[in-house]
């Protein structure tokens, strides 16, 4: 098959942060499947370019064709950042409807819907299947994380966009496991709703015999301190590391240390309220290879979520993968509807915002035997493997993908939910 992915922030393998439509693409470009990603050649949670010397250029990433596009160059939360989105949307159409290639499914991916929208015109223009791809529930969101009120413009505008593209979707995939309740409230058919959620390359676990360029410094904070509870991830609002850096006070110096990997707009914030801790530590981003051997190097590995009704309709964070695969103990602040660290006995789940239950939580996987960090070591790989293998999930993608295709050889047949 031949499938185009329009995701504004796709990332290539050797960049930090999510690269759900890559590894996906190339599980299916390895059973000679012809993928495409339209991204933006702006890098918006850096705000700089991929290639100062080009814009708009092609890429073969082992197989992969990403499709980097110009878009409008911006810093910051304000109308700049609808442009750019608004930016995306034309340049995929243009590059697009350029292309000579007929695609038999194009895929619009959110965040933002933009690229939903673009997707849509492209599959009529090309004749190809229109699948909805939805990872985060735009406006929803916006609205329930309270950066925008419910009559702010562009949730109107994103609402509206919303409700044009469900309705006109051959198939939704969505990430999240409550989405498909959501959706249906809007009139869309059920048997069209399928969840996919986020997912990892269980060969990643031989990177955890791979170097980390923080072993030094992490082992002389144990040596300081006892043992480390790290977190690696973006520092934004909707990540509630404020609630971790405010447990530190609730745990001695002698007991563990807090570690934070990573970058994003609340980090230096982060910092300024933990100058009092001698026991919390902030270091940059590191790339994707040496995730896994850093995560390695931690007693207990640390997830933090708001306290939101939001997460009724569930979470799909890639974080959650890269811990299960490690098989550290985990700590879990959050109310959501699909607690996978429970699920998965991986560890302990705790309530969100709240830095005293936090600590507790923290101090009892600090004093787990080896016998128990063993155990939720062997139960993690085992749910992971299960549920979010990158293999079995390229493969459901796929399925989707295709389902017109069967529909013409088998008119009887019925896709199966997922």
């Amino acid at each position: 098959m031949k499938v185009w992915i329009l995701n504004h922030v796709a990332l290539k393998p050797s960049e930090t942060g999510i690269t759900r439509h890559y590894d996906i693409a190339h599980e299916l470009v390895k059973k000679d499947h012809k993928i495409r990603i339209f991204a933006s050649s702006f890098l918006a949670y850096r705000f700089v370019w991929r290639n100062k010397h080009k814009k708009n250029y092609k890429e073969n990433v082992n197989g992969v064709i990403f499709e980097w596009l110009w878009t409008l160059p911006y810093h910051g939360n304000g109308v700049l950042r609808i442009l750019n989105m608004i930016s995306f949307f034309f340049m995929a159409l243009w590059r697009g409807m350029m292309k000579k290639e007929r695609p038999d499914a194009i895929v619009g991916s959110s965040v933002h819907l933009f690229a939903c929208l673009a997707a849509y015109y492209l599959s009529r223009w090309k004749k190809a299947s229109y699948i909805v791809e939805i990872r985060d529930l735009w406006p929803r969101t916006l609205i329930e994380l309270g950066s925008m009120s419910k009559y702010h413009p562009a949730v109107l505008m994103f609402g509206a966009i919303e409700k044009f593209v469900y309705k006109r979707a051959d198939q939704i995939i969505v990430t999240l496991p409550g989405a498909a309740e959501y959706i249906k409230e809007m009139g869309v058919d059920e048997s069209i709703i399928h969840v996919i959620p986020n997912g990892i390359n269980m060969d990643r676990m031989q990177e955890k015999e791979g170097k980390s360029s923080l072993r030094n410094e992490i082992e002389s904070i144990k040596e300081k301190h006892g043992q480390v509870a790290m977190y690696v991830g973006s520092h934004g609002v909707a990540n509630s590391l404020e609630t971790v850096v405010k447990s530190a006070k609730f745990i001695s110096t002698d007991q563990a240390a807090f570690v934070f990997v990573g970058d994003g707009p609340e980090k230096d914030k982060l910092k300024k309220l933990a100058s009092d801790y001698e026991h919390v530590y902030f270091f940059d981003g590191i790339t994707k290879k040496e995730v896994m051997p850093t995560l390695d190097l931690a007693d207990v590995l640390m997830v933090s979520m708001l306290d939101t009704t939001l997460y009724k309709y569930g979470i799909s964070l890639n974080k959650l993968n890269d811990y299960l695969l490690v098989g550290k103990p985990i700590l879990f602040a959050g109310n959501v509807s699909n607690d996978i660290v429970a699920e998965a006995k991986a560890g302990v789940t705790v309530p969100p915002e709240k830095p005293g239950a936090f600590a507790d939580g923290l101090v009892e996987l600090l004093n787990l035997s080896g016998e128990e960090k063993a155990e939720i070591a062997r139960s993690s790989y085992r749910y992971v493997n299960d549920k979010h293998n990158i293999t079995k999930l390229a493969d459901r993608f796929l399925d989707i993908c295709a389902y017109r295709e069967r529909e013409e050889e088998a008119p009887s047949y019925q896709l199966s939910r997922n």
